[in-house]
């Protein structure tokens, strides 16, 4: 056997072997919680008969980027606020609260001051709050030199901080001494052009929030009105429907213990806000999950086409009566010829009968007959030939034998 024969199919073996066999679907999640805790959750789930593997990141960014590379099939991500190529979403999975606090003694008179005053923890680099804390300090027109941006929590003791994250637990408050819970503004004004919202508008995934009353004794007695960014599940672009729709049924069985981990999971939007409110697209088969209980073509329009069956059947019911009246009109107008014809057949057996009259009213009466055939579309059926027949044996009775 020619041995280059076996090159092309070594090849293509080759290349088939090579290619990346996923038995597992894998998950990328960065270390800040709650997002360990969902992705142990998410963990327990299986979608089209592959199970979930979680992969840790450094950081949302690492993340961010290694599903846009197509390295991870899911991905628990704060809403990026701009699409991301090759990125789809599969479900909202919890909000996360803005936490802004300053060490006590006289309140901020507003944000830039509240920023310019000292050294602030906003969450690791690439983070939600390290972006927002940028973005503000820019719009408040404050420089690096002004605002002192921590790095590192452990680098110095920050003045305030910025920080998105689920309800304080006891513990985290008792290591606050000395800290006041900040509103970005009076909650009475929310909806009325509040602070909360102009951040909001400036930054779409963000969206205001209001922390009740006494939810944190130590850290003040007020309602506070701060912000709130969705986390989601979000899925590389070419995974199959199949899978996601499996993947968005078990998830949506899980919210109960998604919100037992996460209070704040329980907190979900509205559906049919989902698609206008984040900027990644819905992946398909979510959509399908979404919409599985919508009626479908025949029961949204089920009055239209019954409407429309009734007229097409009255529509052709009465087109038909028409038709059959005016064909019973044309018969009757035949009729009277043949009433006709047995007249002259009477006279032309009288003894004293003109026969050449009579053979010469039959043939008038024929021509009319012929005129209504062409002017009036009589049917050539079977009543019309009996009237020619019996005509043409009237004449030869009336003519005699040639």
């Amino acid at each position: 056997m020619n041995p280059q024969l076996l090159t092309p199919g070594l090849a293509i073996l080759l290349a088939l072997l090579a290619l990346p066999v996923r038995a597992e679907l894998v998950l990328g999640v960065h270390p800040e919680e709650p997002a360990p805790s969902i992705a142990r959750l998410l963990a327990g789930l299986t979608a089209d008969e592959q199970a979930i593997r979680v992969r840790p990141f450094e950081s949302g960014e690492h993340l961010s980027v290694a599903l846009q590379a197509g390295e991870i099939d899911l991905g628990i991500l704060e809403d990026p606020g701009q699409p991301l190529p090759g990125v789809s979403l599969v479900a909202d999975l919890y909000p996360s609260v803005l936490h802004v606090l300053y060490r006590g003694g006289e309140t901020p008179n507003d944000l830039g001051e509240l920023l310019a005053r000292g050294p602030i923890w906003a969450g690791p680099p690439g983070s939600t709050g390290h972006r927002l804390v940028r973005e503000l300090a820019r719009d408040y027109g404050l420089g690096d030199a002004d605002v002192r941006l921590l790095d590192n929590a452990l680098s110095s003791e920050p003045d305030s901080y910025f920080i998105f994250g689920g309800i304080l637990a006891p513990d985290a408050i008792s290591r606050l001494p000395g800290f006041r819970l900040y509103s970005l503004d009076a909650p009475r004004r929310l909806m009325l052009g509040s602070v909360a919202e102009g951040i909001a508008l400036r930054y779409p995934s963000l969206r205001p929030f209001v922390l009740p009353a006494q939810l944190y004794p130590p850290l003040g007695d007020q309602a506070a009105l701060t912000l709130s960014v969705t986390t989601l599940l979000a899925a590389r672009e070419s995974l199959p429907r199949d899978t996601v729709y499996e993947l968005a049924m078990a998830l949506d069985g899980l919210r109960p213990q998604l919100a037992a981990v996460y209070p704040l999971a329980g907190v979900r939007r509205p559906v049919v806000s989902m698609e206008a409110a984040q900027a990644l697209p819905l992946h398909e088969g979510a959509r399908r999950y979404q919409d599985r209980d919508l009626p479908g073509f025949l029961e949204r329009y089920a009055e239209v086409l019954a409407l429309g069956t009734t007229v097409m059947l009255a529509t052709g019911t009465i087109l038909a009566t028409v038709r059959r009246q005016r064909k019973q009109s044309r018969k009757d107008r035949l009729d009277t010829f043949y009433q006709r014809l047995l007249t002259l057949r009477n006279e032309l057996a009288q003894p004293d009968s003109n026969a050449v009259d009579i053979a010469h009213r039959v043939r008038d009466a024929q021509s009319e007959v012929m005129t209504l055939v062409i002017g009036e579309r009589i049917d050539a059926d079977g009543s019309l030939m009996a009237f020619l027949t019996l005509s043409n044996r009237l004449l030869e009775e009336a003519e005699g034998p040639a």
